[in-house]
């Protein structure tokens, strides 16, 4: 009885995958669900705030933004994320740009949209206890940060 009721609550929870207006994106949430599903056969979900649509790059057309920590996998739950985050894809004019993400948000500064990253502490310089953030812009065809370890 007790199984029962947790299959059901958890098949109640499950959200259908999203489909973007992107097909770049719908290629990762693809991909997503192929790698669950090929895990014991498993059901793959997604939230209503995994493809968040922004325009970073200033030409008027949004980006996809696609956050795999919020995906689900029943027989996975750290498919998609680890102690040094989750992925965190934005794609850009159809090309996908890969971070790991402790938490993200846009921050707007002028004219600019600044993507604002929560990262392992290992990326400046300590462990994971420690605070550190990425900021990139979109500038000249490519993610900008002052990160020297970020190559695109």
């Amino acid at each position: 009885m007790k199984a029962t009721w947790i299959a059901a609550s958890l098949a109640a929870s499950l959200v259908p995958v999203l489909a973007a207006a992107d097909p770049a994106a719908d290629k990762v949430l693809a991909a997503a669900r192929a790698d669950c599903e090929s895990f014991e056969g498993r059901v793959f979900a997604t939230a209503p705030n995994s493809v968040t649509e922004a325009d970073l790059t200033g030409d008027g057309i949004p980006e996809s933004i696609i956050d795999e920590g919020t995906f689900s996998c029943t027989s996975a739950a750290s498919m998609y994320c680890g102690t040094g985050g989750c992925g965190l894809v934005v794609v850009v004019d159809g090309t996908p740009h890969d971070f790991l993400a402790k938490g993200w948000r846009i921050v707007e500064w002028g004219e600019d949209r600044i993507l604002l990253i929560a990262e392992h502490g290992y990326e400046c310089g300590g462990t994971n206890l420690r605070r550190c953030y990425e900021a990139l812009v979109w500038s000249d065809g490519r993610f900008a940060t002052v990160n020297p370890t970020r190559q695109e």
